[in-house]
This record gives structure tokens, C-alpha cells and sequence, in this order.
């Protein structure tokens, strides 16, 4: 097999152990907490989860991408200590003083997650936050280091805490704010834990290199970066907003139950896209496009395939949750729709990393953002939760439309649009067919198994190439676990 291609995969799957893992601790998870919680509990907690990263994505500034950035090359003199501690201690203090700013209206706050006035769910909501900002840094420290072992004992611990651990308070009293509490509670030991055991990383005496030269360089990286986050962060929860707002908590409990039984093509998206990015800055010059094009080909197949078979496994898939949180089953396939289209983006509008003209991505996320909102007043009315599926998909296809036409002036990196037509309409198709014929489920299943011989049919290229591909990975593995194996008797042998 072609070196390129058979790194290329290693390195995506080896990026893919964290989400692997707590793809498996979830599936324990979601059964447990849907038979706990009622679907208003659950809706509860689930926004007291969407405002902290909110709270989180703020305080940053930029500041954990500008680490990333200057890791390697720390600005006007400074060190990598130094820089972690301005970066994470800057984000830190920022938070405190905005959550100080924000407690004269604690009660509006707290009325968002916990439909009442309450100021011990407002308090939490600024712990935990701020362990999300401190968490990101020690997460970030071990993976620039690229120290995947402590990366993923530190990832699956913390995933563990906010998937498990605090369901254990629900077996005698299955209320939100109580869970709520002892989610902030393990979260605040848990960060303390790892802070203390990263503790050397801290450079007490930081400020001596905080100089004009070093602000004005991670400024200028940091600043642009802002309003990206709060936009990135927006398009991905304005539905669920629109949603809480003009329903209620328990509509949000249905909707972002279905959305983490979606979630599992994160285990396609996430190894993806972390290693995509340096992957594209290594190659981009060699000016060969067709690798490229292929990776595109492929991550369209493996999308597809993968959403259209979690669309036809429904019933079984569905079985994870309590009975009250299944009606979402009726537009699951809409949920697949915004991820699909985040990720192919990323292979079609890469021109846009190349030419350095971030700006795009914060004005496409904002279009985005505005298409979703639109359409949430327009379609949760009628379709109530599905609606906001709907709408969710809807502003997801705009932005993979203007990513790709904008990245593709900046960079040829494909060379026909067809394998995206390919997937959206194949997911559309699904998506329609599921919701429309959910009456009749033998006619439903009929059009879903139509639909899924015409994907096969359609990518029957890129399914050779992806099955030719397992055989030589698992050939070479097998292969070298044998000389592994063979080689204390080579050494043995006095021959």
C-alpha cells in the first residue's frame, strides 16, 4: 500500500482513540440517564451543558489557538511555560471578572437552564465553566506534546465524570440541579487533580516576559479568533435555542438525545479532522491534487455510509434511550446532515486555511448561524423539534455551499462536485423518506433499503478502495506482530 495513504490512516485512527472510547462510554451512558431523568430533567441538564461551553468558547480569546500557534515558537523571547501560563491564566481571569459582571442578572441566566430563578445552578454554571477553560489547557498541553498516552488517560477520565460518575447521584433523586451540583463538584476535583499533577508547566514568574512585542504578536493571532469562536458555538446550538425558547426543556430533552445517538459519526469526523489540517499544510505545495480529491471521494463514502447505516439500524439504535426520549427517531437522519456537511467542508474549502484568509470561516459560520435562526422561527412552529433538525441541516448546507465555492477559488482541491451531490442528496433523500412515510414503517424501510443500494451503487468505487485498503492495514499488521513475535527466538538462535 502507498506510505501516504497508509499514514494517513494510522494517524486518523490514532487520533480517533479518545472519541472511540467515549463513544463506548456513552453508549453505557445514554441508556442509564434516559431511564433516569424525565425528558424535562434531562432538557435541563442539557442546557446547563450548551450554556457552560458557551461561557467557555467567550473566555478563551483565542488565546488556547494562539498557544497552539506559538507552542513551538514562543513570541519576543518568551518560553513555552510562559506562554501557557498567560494563555490559560488570561482566559481564566477574563471568565471570573465576566461572571462577576454577569451576576446582577443571575436570575434571567439561571431561568435559561432551570426554567425557575436559582442561584445555586448559577454558581455551578461559573465553576464548571471555568473547568472547561482550565480543562482545554491541560488537554492541549499533553497533545502539543503529542503525548497521546496521558492525552487519553486525562480525555477519557474527564469524559467518565460528565458521562457516568454524576448519574450516580440520580439512583436516589433523579433532579437536575442536584446532578447539576455533583457535575461541578467532580468536574472542580477532577481539573484541581490534573492541575496539581501538570503543576511544572506553571511559570510563576510568567509576567516578566509579558512584553509589547509578545502581546502585539498573540493579539493579533488571538484576536481574529473571538468572534469565530462565539460564532462556531452559535451555529452549532442556535436551533436548540430557538427550540427551549419557543417550546420548552422537554422538547430540548428529546431533540439533544436524538443529537447524541448522531453524534456517533464523530468517530469518522473527529480523528479526521484533527489530522487533516497538518496534513494538508505538509502537502498542499507538492501541487498533486488527486490526493486530495481522493480523500474527498473517500470521506464522502465513509460519511454516507455511515449515516444511511445508523438510518436503517434506527430501531435497534433507538432501544439505547427511555421510551419518552425516542420520538426523535422520526428525524434522525436530519441530525447526520450537519456534521456530513461540517466535514466534507473541511476537504472542499481548505484553500481558505491555505491562503490565510480566516475571515471567511467567521463570516460563513455567521451565514450559517443566520440560515439556522431563520429557519428555526420558520419550520419549529410547524414540525416542532423536527423542525429544528430540519433547520439545523438547512444552515449546515449553506455554509459547506459557500465554503466550498470560496476554498475552491483560493485552491482547486477537487475536481468534481459530484460526490457531494452524492451525499447530501442520498442523506436528503433518507431524511425525507423517514420522516414522511414514519406512519408506515414497512413502506419506510423499503424506500430507506432503496436508498442504501443506491449509495452502494454510487461510491461501489470508493468501496473497493476503502475495503483493499482494511486488508493491506490488517495484513500489515498481522504481518508485523509476527516478526514482533519472532524476534526474541531470532535473537535465541545461536546461528
Amino acid at each position: 500500500m502507498e506510505q501516504s495513504k497508509k499514514r494517513f490512516l494510522k494517524n486518523m485512527v490514532g487520533f480517533s482513540l479518545n472519541t472511540w472510547i467515549g463513544f463506548a462510554i456513552g453508549l453505557i451512558a445514554s441508556p442509564i440517564a434516559t431511564r433516569l431523568f424525565s425528558v424535562d430533567e434531562m432538557g435541563k441538564l442539557n442546557m446547563f451543558s450548551l450554556y457552560a461551553s458557551l461561557f467557555a468558547a467567550t473566555a478563551y480569546l483565542g488565546l488556547d489557538q494562539a498557544y497552539v500557534r506559538f507552542f513551538r515558537e514562543p513570541p519576543a523571547g518568551s518560553t513555552s511555560k510562559g506562554l501557557f501560563t498567560f494563555c490559560a491564566s488570561s482566559s481564566l481571569t477574563f471568565g471570573l471578572v465576566a461572571a462577576l459582571i454577569a451576576l446582577p442578572f443571575w436570575r434571567g441566566v439561571s431561568v435559561q437552564v432551570a426554567t425557575q430563578p436559582d442561584m445555586v445552578v448559577y454558581l455551578c454554571l461559573v465553576v464548571y465553566s471555568l473547568c472547561l477553560i482550565a480543562f482545554r489547557y491541560l488537554s492541549l498541553s499533553y497533545r502539543m506534546e503529542q503525548n497521546a498516552r496521558l492525552y487519553t488517560i486525562q480525555g477519557v477520565m474527564q469524559v467518565l465524570l460528565t458521562k457516568i460518575v454524576y448519574l450516580t447521584i440520580a439512583f436516589r433523586s433523579a433532579q437536575a440541579k442536584l446532578s447539576i451540583v455533583m457535575l461541578t463538584l467532580l468536574m472542580a476535583a477532577f481539573t484541581l487533580a490534573f492541575a496539581f499533577v501538570q503543576r511544572r508547566r506553571v511559570d510563576r514568574h510568567f509576567l516578566t516576559q509579558v512584553n509589547a512585542p509578545f502581546l502585539k504578536e498573540v493579539g493579533a493571532y488571538a484576536a481574529p479568533l473571538i468572534p469565530l469562536a462565539i460564532m462556531s458555538w452559535l451555529n452549532n446550538s442556535v436551533s436548540v435555542l430557538v427550540l427551549r425558547n419557543l417550546m420548552s426543556v422537554a422538547a430540548v430533552g428529546v431533540y439533544t438525545s436524538g443529537l447524541v445517538l448522531a453524534s456517533t459519526i464523530n468517530l469518522i469526523q473527529t480523528g479526521f479532522n484533527t489530522y487533516w489540517a497538518p496534513y494538508v499544510y505538509e502537502n498542499y505545495q507538492r501541487n498533486d491534487q488527486r490526493r486530495f480529491f481522493t480523500v474527498h471521494r473517500l470521506m464522502a463514502c465513509l460519511l454516507t455510509g455511515f449515516g444511511l447505516t445508523m438510518t436503517l439500524l434506527q430501531a435497534p439504535v433507538y432501544l439505547l434511550l427511555g421510551p419518552a426520549f425516542r420520538g426523535s427517531a422520526v428525524y434522525f437522519p436530519f441530525l447526520f446532515l450537519t456534521p456530513i456537511s461540517y466535514c466534507l467542508s473541511e476537504t472542499t474549502g481548505m484553500g481558505i486555511g491555505i491562503a490565510k484568509k480566516s475571515y471567511w470561516n467567521t463570516l460563513i459560520f455567521m451565514i450559517s448561524a443566520l440560515v439556522s435562526l431563520g429557519l428555526s422561527f420558520l419550520l419549529i412552529p410547524l414540525w416542532q423539534d423536527a423542525g429544528a433538525a430540519m433547520a439545523a441541516a438547512g444552515g449546515a448546507m449553506v455554509a459547506l455551499g459557500i465554503r466550498t465555492l470560496v476554498g475552491e477559488r483560493y485552491y482547486k482541491a477537487i475536481a468534481s462536485y459530484r460526490y457531494l451531490g452524492y451525499s447530501l442528496g442520498l442523506m436528503l433523500l433518507a431524511a425525507v423518506a423517514n420522516y414522511a412515510l414514519s406512519a408506515n414503517a414497512v413502506v419506510k424501510y423499503i424506500a430507506l433499503a432503496a436508498i442504501y443500494a443506491l449509495a452502494l451503487y454510487l461510491f461501489r468505487r470508493e468501496i473497493a478502495t476503502l475495503l483493499t485498503t482494511a486488508r493491506q492495514l490488517l495484513q500489515g499488521g498481522a504481518d508485523a506482530l509476527k516478526r514482533k513475535a519472532a524476534r526474541p527466538t531470532d535473537e535465541g538462535d545461536p546461528s
